[in-house]
């Protein structure tokens, strides 16, 4: 068998049942995500909104990016047949993946100016400005990746920029400098910064509760559990986002690097499977923010729990109306 034969019939096991359950699973955690942060617990807390818009965002990236896939194992790849499928998909996928990236970044910030000692700086950390700023992040990532379905197309059996060595280069620059290279370096700056932060409130607040009454302890002991938690699912972001992005990065980077490099079947067949993976670390951190969030935080545990509850509640009610109903 030759080696692209090989690689693709291990691509198409991974589309068959990585792909599958990365679809599942993915979307209905995010799809919590949303139920969850929009709960009374969360939805006076502003980095939530930042959140919730990621968890939109990643839904959407998750059926553009696997469904065709998946559809493939049993017709041809629209992304590799049809043009017009190969620029749309292209487009949405980066804007959905920006929109979300910076959307985590933005919450990093969102923290560390909830944690400042500044009014000024903290006055950022407002519900009606997290809304003014997705809507500023939604704007922005859905103009500026216009280039991607102008010049993408289908060479080879593979969608991309493979005929213009320019672009090509400026679409890896634009995406490793504004998909990973600064939205990771305010995930680290303003997780260092915030973890300062929350230091120096820890040890002003133990001074602050010798003089306070034990209502009002309890209340500053929530406050402080709920910052640690929220930092701890930034934290956790920021190190599974690091591993999913680099593989593309270099991807990326190596194709620009080598567009006009003449290259063997089986060269084109490791890059083309390389690729592939990259692109499938990205799926997989899309469909593990719920399943992140419910590790790390307990606060978010209890809300799961509450809601599953009150579901199952609700579903008990309606079964017994019924049966009253029926017995009458």
């Amino acid at each position: 068998m030759a080696l692209s034969d090989t690689l693709n019939f291990i691509q198409q096991e991974i589309i068959r049942y990585a792909y599958s359950l990365c679809l599942i699973f993915g979307i209905t955690g995010c799809s919590l995500n949303i139920l969850l942060l929009s709960r009374q617990q969360f939805r006076t807390v502003s980095c939530s909104i930042y959140f919730r818009t990621a968890s939109v965002a990643m839904i959407i990236d998750l059926c553009f990016g696997t469904i065709p896939y998946i559809c493939s194992l049993i017709n041809t790849d629209p992304t590799t047949t049809l043009v017009w499928f190969c620029k749309m998909r292209i487009y949405i996928l980066q804007s959905n993946a920006m929109i979300s990236r910076w959307s985590l970044a933005i919450a990093c910030f969102d923290r560390y100016a909830l944690s400042s000692v500044s009014v000024h700086v903290r006055n950022f950390a407002r519900v009606h400005i997290a809304h003014r700023i997705i809507a500023i992040i939604i704007c922005i990532w859905l103009i500026l990746p216009i280039h991607a379905p102008i010049f993408f197309n289908i060479t080879m059996g593979r969608c991309g920029i493979y005929n213009n060595q320019i672009m090509s280069f400026y679409h890896t620059v634009f995406t490793t400098l504004f998909g990973c290279i600064l939205p990771v370096l305010i995930m680290i700056v303003c997780a260092i910064l915030l973890y300062y932060n929350l230091i120096l409130k820890q040890k002003r607040r133990l001074i602050f509760i010798y003089q306070q009454t034990e209502n009002r302890n309890e209340i500053l002991r929530g406050q402080q559990k709920r910052d640690q938690q929220m930092f701890l699912m930034l934290l956790i972001q920021i190190f599974v986002y690091l591993i999913c992005i680099v593989p593309l990065m270099i991807t990326y980077l190596y194709n620009a690097i080598t567009i006009k490099t003449k290259k063997s079947a089986d060269r084109i067949a490791i890059e083309k499977f390389t690729a592939f993976i990259a692109e499938s670390l990205l799926y997989f951190f899309c469909a593990s923010s719920f399943y992140l969030y419910t590790m790390v935080s307990k606060l978010f545990r209890n809300e799961l729990k509450r809601l599953l509850y009150l579901a199952f509640m609700r579903n008990k009610k309606k079964e017994y109306s019924s049966y009253s109903t029926n017995s009458k």
